[in-house]
């Protein structure tokens, strides 16, 4: 057996620890792992260059800051882009020009009645107050608005469509006063998560078109990312009323607003309603002469053959009552005294039937021919008493279908936006599943509307109205972080 003195013992163990000492000093330190990719530092970082996120970069950076707009798509606009460039309103300079007298609480209490009161109230009044401002505010930056006209089913005149250029009559002038402000710009550019630290947001990561990972750290991030209608899985979830409906939004809708603030606790409000629309086909877009027939208020049936509308409804009601029949498919019917010139040209694309009787369309057409015809001839004994009594047409809008050739557009459910989103306040600051904004996050337009509608649409500008009046609050709020 081998013996060592405590002597040696405590030499030996003094020389282990020296040796220890010595190689942890050759020994290269760790360091924290650095982000991959370029790193970047703005004040504010804009997420979305539609209404809602051009008009916090424009009022972010009016307030001093400086602020990166990151849009994924080629170009900026998003869906207010493809739109018919309305904005609802009250109290604007437009009415005040035609003596229209109007209210803010009236605007607010129209859409709540459309909603059924499961609204949040205190958001829809904040923003009915401020909507002849943003109007004011629009035209300011060098928006041209024709005089009001009315839409959805209030009779006043709230509705103030663009001069010219419909949609890009509203984002071309702000896109000219954010580049003025010098915003930052930068397109094909897409947002893939939030950067947080101690549970503050503080930041995204984005990837460039070429692919390359940038990290966009700043004090405040607005999301206004549009809607989530392009992704299927996420309409399945929030808004199952629309699977496999036509889209007629922007194509870079697809949820990536939601998705990141859900990632970092943000309550997501959602009561699967859309922006109910109707039209032929994903490729025939209703500013087409074939797809904007939808709009021609004439006799509608149902594969079965039967009425079930009253055709000149406002549209998101309408399409409230195609999701009620149940149907697939729709048809707009045509005799030879009222077909358009274009409808030859759906025939040709296969979405338009045509037959030298009623049996030989509704063949055509996959229509049930004895349905065709019952209805048919209930509705040309209406138009000739010259009243509806089934859905309450106005009479001067039930034109007979007597004579043939007769025709058919087949007509689908589409939407123009959905409903649902991160939960915010009146600050637009998002709300976590605890009840508490989240540091250094706001969003605003159509990623985060789901406190402002229930499921049927109340008028057609009213989501843009709500863009860029919560834009201009999001910005503001943004940059004073």
């Amino acid at each position: 057996m081998v013996r060592f003195s405590r002597k040696k013992s405590v030499l030996a163990l003094v020389l282990v620890v020296v040796l220890a000492m010595l190689m942890a000093a050759c020994t290269p330190a760790k360091k924290e792992a650095e982000p991959a990719g370029e790193t970047r530092e703005a004040d504010v970082i804009v997420v979305g260059a539609g209404a809602a996120g051009l008009a916090a970069a424009i009022e972010a950076a009016e307030a001093g800051a400086e602020v990166v707009l990151l849009e994924k798509l080629p170009a900026v606009g998003g869906s207010t882009l493809v739109s018919g460039g309305i904005v609802y309103g009250a109290e604007t300079p437009g009415q005040e020009r035609l003596g229209v007298e109007d209210s803010a609480e009236d605007l607010a209490q129209y859409w709540i009645e459309r909603a059924e009161g499961d609204v949040d109230e205190e958001l829809i009044r904040f923003v009915a107050e401020r909507s002849g401002e943003t109007i004011a505010w629009l035209e300011s930056m060098g928006v041209e608005f024709q005089d009001p006209v009315p839409a959805g089913t209030s009779p006043v005149p709230r509705g103030h469509t663009t001069k010219e250029g419909r949609g890009a009559g509203l984002i071309r002038p702000l896109e000219a006063k954010a580049k003025e402000l010098g915003v930052e710009i930068l397109t094909e550019t897409t947002a893939t998560k939030l950067l947080t630290d101690d549970n503050a947001v503080v930041g995204v990561e984005a990837e460039t078109k070429d692919g390359k990972t940038v990290q966009f750290r700043g004090k405040a991030v607005v999301l206004a990312t549009g809607g989530y209608d392009r992704d299927e899985d996420l309409r399945v979830e929030y808004a199952p009323v629309a699977e496999g409906h036509i889209s007629y939004t922007s194509r870079g809708n697809t949820g990536d607003g939601l998705r990141m603030a859900r990632e970092v606790g943000a309550e997501i409000i959602s009561k699967n309603g859309v922006i109910g629309f109707r039209g032929v086909a994903e490729n025939i877009p209703y500013t087409d002469p074939v797809g904007g027939l939808i709009f021609v208020p004439g006799l509608y049936v149902d594969s079965a053959g039967q009425r079930f509308v009253n055709e000149a409804i406002d549209y998101p009601i309408f399409y409230d009552a195609m999701i009620a029949n149940g149907d697939e498919n729709f048809y707009l019917i045509f005799d030879a005294n009222s077909v358009p010139e274009a409808l030859q040209e759906g025939v040709d694309d296969e979405v338009a039937f045509a037959g030298e009787t009623l049996a030989e369309l509704a063949e055509a057409a996959g229509i049930d021919p004895d349905g065709l015809e019952e209805t048919v001839d209930k509705y040309n004994q209406m138009a000739e008493a010259g009243e509806d009594t089934e859905f309450g047409k106005p009479a001067e809008l039930l034109t007979p279908v007597k004579e043939g050739p007769f025709y058919a557009l087949r007509v689908k459910p589409a939407i123009l936006g959905t409903f649902g989103g991160p939960k915010i306040n009146v600050k637009t600051e998002v709300i976590g599943t605890d009840g508490q904004p989240i540091p250094g996050l706001y969003a605003a337009g159509e990623v985060a509307n789901g406190q402002f509608f229930k499921t049927t649409y109340p008028a057609s500008g009213t989501s843009i109205q709500m863009c860029f009046t919560l834009g201009r609050v999001a910005g503001r709020e943004a940059a004073a972080r």
